[in-house]
C-alpha cells in the first residue's frame, strides 16, 4: 500500500501469520520489490510472526507439542530483510520472553536482523505512517487480568484503552493491526472490542490475521483486509 496522507509517500507491505517460515517473508519482499521495482519501506506483520531466537523462546509459546517447532528465525543472517518487519503477537508467541524485552526497552523493540517488535499495545508514527496495534487475542473471562506465563497470550480491557489513549495523541492513523478480526466483517468470527477500535481511530487500513482465512471488508470507512497465513495453513489458530 501507497500512504499518500504524508507529505513522503510511504510503501509497505502487509503480511499474515508467519509460524516461523521466515523464508517466506523473504520471499514475500522479494516478490513485493519486484512488483514495485524498489524495496518496501516496511513490513507490518499481524501476528504469530513466532521469532523465537532459541529452544528456551519455543517452550514459551502456548500449544500442543506436535505444533511446536523452532523455525527459521534464528537462521537469519544481516542482510536477509530488505527492509525492517514491524511484528505484533498473536497467540502463539513467546511472551514471556517478549513482556521482559517491552519492560525493559523503548518501543520499537529490536529482535533481530531488521526485525522489530511492536509490543502488546499501543501507537505511533513510523517510518511516515501513523501506526496503532493490539497484539493477542480475546478470552472473554479474561478481561480484565492478564493470565501468568504462557497462558498470557490474550489482550485485557486496559491494552485496549492503552493504544486509544497513545492513538489521540497523533495527527490521526494510517493503519491499524490487530492478531484478532474485528466483529461484523464474518457472521461468528470477531470481537467487538477490534471493532471499537476500529471505530474510534477510523484508520485508512485495518489489517489483521488468526484466522488464516484471507477477507476484505470495510467497517465504516475502513478497509479491513484479513491476511491468509504465510506458509501453508497446517497448523492451529
Amino acid at each position: 500500500m501507497n500512504n499518500e496522507s504524508t507529505s513522503q509517500q510511504t510503501t509497505f507491505l502487509a503480511i499474515g501469520d508467519v509460524h516461523g517460515n521466515w523464508t517466506r517473508v523473504i520471499e514475500a519482499i522479494q516478490s513485493a520489490t519486484d512488483i514495485l521495482g524498489h524495496s518496501p519501506d516496511m513490513v507490518l506483520q499481524v501476528g504469530d510472526a513466532e521469532a523465537l531466537r532459541s529452544e528456551a523462546e519455543m517452550a514459551m509459546v502456548a500449544g500442543p507439542p506436535k505444533y511446536k517447532w523452532l523455525g527459521e528465525f534464528q537462521l537469519l543472517q544481516p542482510g536477509d530483510l530488505a527492509c525492517p518487519v514491524y511484528f505484533i503477537a498473536g497467540n502463539h508467541e513467546p511472551y514471556e520472553a517478549l513482556d521482559a524485552a517491552e519492560r525493559d526497552t523503548t518501543i520499537p523493540i529490536p529482535w533481530g536482523p531488521n526485525v522489530y517488535y511492536l509490543g502488546r499495545a499501543g501507537a505511533m508514527s513510523l517510518g511516515g505512517l501513523n501506526i496503532a496495534w493490539l497484539s493477542g487475542i480475546e478470552i472473554p473471562r479474561n478481561l480484565e487480568q492478564r493470565r501468568n506465563g504462557k497462558a498470557g497470550y490474550h489482550y485485557i480491557i486496559s491494552d485496549v484503552e492503552k493504544t486509544k489513549r497513545e492513538a489521540r495523541r497523533l495527527s490521526g492513523i494510517d493503519v491499524v493491526i490487530t492478531h484478532d478480526w474485528p466483529s461484523g466483517i464474518k457472521e461468528g468470527v470477531g470481537t467487538d472490542l477490534i471493532r471499537s477500535l476500529t471505530h474510534e481511530l477510523q484508520p485508512q487500513l485495518h489489517v489483521c490475521g488468526h484466522m488464516h482465512s484471507p477477507r476484505e471488508s470495510e467497517v465504516f470507512s475502513t478497509k479491513v483486509h484479513a491476511l491468509n497465513t504465510v506458509p501453508s495453513s497446517w497448523r492451529v489458530n
